[in-house]
C-alpha cells in the first residue's frame, strides 16, 4: 500500500468515525448471507405487510393533517417520515431491529468478512469492532432470504432514484448511477469491502415502489408490472386505495447469496471465499454463489435491459487486480 493510499485511508477513517459518533452509527450495514444459511427461518411476510400497512396509514394521516388539497410533495415528505432508512424512518428502524422477525444475526467477528483489515475495509475492519457493529440480520420474506439492510436501500436510496428519474426527469440511467457510484465508492466497496448487487436491486425496486404510490407513470419494467396506485385523492384528502404487499417487490435478486457481490481486490475476495469454504466443510453444504443459479434466467427476463445493472450472474469477483 502506497503512502498516499495510507494517508487517504487514515483520513477517511477519522471522517467516518466522526459520522458514526454524530449519528449513533451512520455507517453502512452489511449482511452475511452465508454463515448460518443452513438454519431455516420462518416466513415473516405477513408480519412485515401488516406493520407496513400501519406505517403507511400514519404517513397518509400526517399528510392530510398538514395540507388540504392533496399536495403531492406533502404526501411524499410525510410518507418518508416512516419509509426511509433506519435513522430517518420508523418502518426502517422497525425492520432493522428485527424484533418481530425470525432472524439470523451474525456479528462481524463471526462473519465471512471478519478477515478484512481496517485499511482494506474500514467498517468491518475497524468500526464494527471498536464502535457499533453494523451487521444486518438475515430474514425470510416470502421465501427469499435477505438482509434487513436491503429495506433502507429500498425506501431511502429508492426514493433518490425516483426523484432523479421522475421528478427531475433525468431518466433511469441517471438514477442507476446513484447506486453504482455509492456501491463502488464510500457507501460500498471502499468502506465495507463489498459491492453488493443485492443493494442495487433493492434501490431499483424501491424506485418502482415510489412510482406506484400514485402510479403517474407506467412501471419501468413495463405496464404488466404496474402496481397501485396505493393512494388517491378523494374530496381533497389522500386515501389509501390498495394494500402494499412486499412479495410484489422482493425476489431472489435481493439475496447476496444468489445475486453475488464483488470485492475491491482479489486478496479481499479470497479472504471471503476461504471463510465460505470453511463453512461448507462445517455444514456439509455447497455455498457457491449463486446458491441457486436456476433462479437467474427468470430474473434476467424480468429486469430485461436493466439486468446488467443490478444482477451479477458471474459469481464472486474482484473489481480490480492487486
Amino acid at each position: 500500500m502506497t503512502r498516499t493510499s495510507s494517508i487517504f485511508k487514515l483520513s477517511l477513517a477519522f471522517v467516518l468515525i466522526g459520522i458514526g459518533l454524530g449519528t449513533g452509527n451512520a455507517l453502512g450495514a452489511e449482511v452475511d448471507s452465508f454463515t448460518g444459511r443452513e438454519k431455516p427461518l420462518k416466513d415473516s411476510l405477513s408480519t412485515l405487510n401488516a406493520k407496513t400497512g400501519e406505517f403507511f396509514q400514519k404517513g397518509i394521516e400526517l399528510a392530510n393533517s398538514k395540507d388540504e388539497g392533496c399536495d403531492e410533495k406533502v404526501l411524499y415528505k410525510s410518507l418518508r417520515k416512516f419509509f426511509n432508512n433506519q435513522y430517518r424512518g420508523d418502518l426502517g428502524k422497525y425492520i432493522v431491529d428485527a424484533k418481530d422477525f425470525d432472524a439470523n444475526w451474525v456479528t462481524i467477528e463471526e462473519s465471512v468478512y471478519r478477515d478484512f483489515k481496517w485499511f482494506q475495509a474500514f467498517v468491518p475492519g475497524f468500526w464494527g469492532r471498536v464502535g457499533s457493529d453494523p451487521s444486518a440480520a438475515l430474514i425470510n420474506i416470502g421465501g427469499v432470504y435477505l438482509g434487513t439492510d436491503k429495506f433502507e436501500h429500498f425506501m431511502g436510496s429508492g426514493f433518490l432514484y425516483y426523484r432523479k428519474n421522475y421528478i427531475r426527469g433525468r431518466g433511469v440511467r441517471a438514477a442507476l448511477e446513484i447506486g453504482e457510484s455509492a456501491e463502488s465508492g464510500l457507501m460500498g466497496a471502499v468502506t465495507t469491502g463489498v459491492k453488493a448487487f443485492g443493494d442495487l436491486s433493492a434501490n431499483f425496486n424501491g424506485m418502482r415502489f415510489w412510482n406506484h404510490v400514485l402510479l403517474k407513470y407506467d412501471d419501468v419494467l413495463g405496464k404488466e408490472y404496474n402496481l397501485g396506485p396505493y393512494v388517491s385523492c378523494v374530496d381533497d384528502k389522500w386515501e389509501q386505495v390498495q394494500e402494499i404487499d412486499w412479495s410484489n417487490y422482493i425476489d431472489h435478486s435481493f439475496d447476496e447469496a444468489q445475486n453475488c457481490s464483488a470485492f475491491p481486490t482479489n486478496k479481499m475476495m479470497n479472504l471471503v471465499l476461504n471463510r465460505i469454504s470453511e463453512l461448507e466443510v462445517e455444514t456439509n453444504q455447497d455455498l457457491t454463489c449463486p446458491l441457486n443459479p436456476e433462479y437467474l434466467p427468470s430474473l434476467e427476463k424480468k429486469f430485461g435491459i436493466y439486468s446488467k445493472d443490478i444482477l451479477n450472474s458471474n459469481g464472486h469477483y474482484a473489481l480490480e487486480e492487486e
